[in-house]
């Protein structure tokens, strides 16, 4: 890692992260270039802890860096994005795990939030089996993480109310992983394939609680999960729209239409529809941004995170999602036949930002419950 900030190393890399984009899609997983580069600039340990060589950096830092990532090819944010449970998880689990854990520090590490698997308690751990239909970068990965809900003779074990879910850490050649990306529409590049485990034996120190009191005890491993992980989500799509902003400009500024013979970019609609969409880029990405740094100060000083804090911070990540969907289809419209074929950039766009919503579309409650808490009343979302 060069001193370079994460930003400038992002956009640095975004050349080569271009150029390799369709090679990652035709493949199906990203190319070995661009793993390695973007793994020695430090980004997939944006999150980490210092004393694992993690760069540690501020949420709103994360967010514009995963942003710019996003802009050149959603698929290697992603990588990014699922691997920020374990980059956490580094500061909970025992120093010598923790170690293990980024023994080869510029790895990404794969993740599945989807928690149909089950572990049942074992003496020393837990024994896991299940599958997990899409594992993010799982083949390039050393490490994944996999969420499983915990059962016992008695069925499933409650916290609280609510079913224990936790994050088991796995070496990645413990894992049966099946081919079944190749055949995906959208986020191709990612290598989301399909893993499985039975009655695999998980020592209880590599099995977290999400949440649980941090082992190293620094702001950034005091937040909730979901106010740290949700705004990045945001991100990604924030940087599609940025991508397709840049891809529609080319497109439009050398187009003539074939129905009236004039220039794409002499048209009304046509100026009207890239004004709004760079005026909501700019508005988005500064709303994600000024929430993040509003709780991220709250965070370090010491106090309570506010519901209006939160509530304030879910509803900007939401907003950008929903509005960079709608402005990646306003683009596509307007864009030329062109983007009607295979592996156009505004094709490719319009793909991936529906995938990425449709992926926090689980998590719909904490938009609600934003709402609610500012109007005043109670969030919806029982982990608010």
């Amino acid at each position: 890692m060069n001193d370079a900030s994460p930003v400038a190393a992002a956009r640095a890399l975004q050349p080569l992260i271009s150029e390799k984009r369709r090679d990652g899609e035709l493949r199906a997983r990203l190319v070995p270039e661009v793993v390695a580069a973007v793994g020695k600039a430090g980004l997939f340990r944006l999150f980490a802890p210092r004393e694992v060589g993690g760069l540690e950096v501020t949420p709103s830092e994360a967010f514009l860096t995963t942003a710019e990532i996003a802009a050149a090819d959603p698929a290697v944010s992603w990588y990014m994005v699922n691997s920020i449970p374990a980059c956490m998880a580094a500061a909970v689990i025992p120093e010598a795990e923790s170690r293990k854990l980024f023994a080869e520090p510029d790895r990404n590490f794969g993740f599945s939030a989807v928690a149909l698997a089950t572990a049942k308690p074992a003496p020393g751990g837990f024994r896991l089996s299940g599958s997990w239909p899409v594992v993010t970068g799982c083949e390039d990965a050393r490490w994944c993480g996999l969420m499983a809900r915990v059962v016992d003779e008695s069925g499933p074990r409650q916290v609280n109310g609510r079913p224990e879910v936790r994050l088991f850490l796995v070496p990645t050649e413990q894992l049966d992983i099946a081919q079944t990306w190749q055949h995906a529409a959208a986020m191709r590049g990612t290598g989301s394939n399909q893993v499985t485990v039975s009655d695999l034996f998980v020592p209880e120190a590599l099995a977290t609680i999400p949440g649980s009191p941090p082992r190293i005890d620094r702001p950034l491993f005091r937040n909730p999960p979901m106010v740290l992980t949700l705004p990045i989500f945001a991100a990604v799509a924030v940087g599609v729209l940025q991508g397709a902003i840049a891809a529609a400009s080319q497109e439009i500024t050398t187009k003539v239409s074939s129905i009236t013979g004039r220039a794409l970019k002499d048209q009304a609609e046509i100026q009207i529809t890239i004004a709004d969409a760079t005026a909501a880029l700019r508005a988005i990405r500064a709303g994600c941004v000024e929430t993040y740094d509003a709780i991220w100060e709250l965070v370090q000083r010491g106090e309570p995170l506010a519901g209006k804090a939160k509530a304030e911070l879910y509803a900007s990540s939401f907003y950008a999602g929903d509005v960079a969907r709608d402005l990646v289809g306003r683009l596509y419209v307007k864009g030329s036949r062109a983007a009607f074929m295979q592996g156009h950039p505004l094709e490719r766009c319009l793909s991936n930002i529906h995938a990425i919503i449709a992926a926090i579309e689980a998590r719909r409650g904490f938009h609600q419950s934003a709402g609610a808490v500012l109007l005043g009343a109670e969030p919806v979302e029982a982990a608010f």
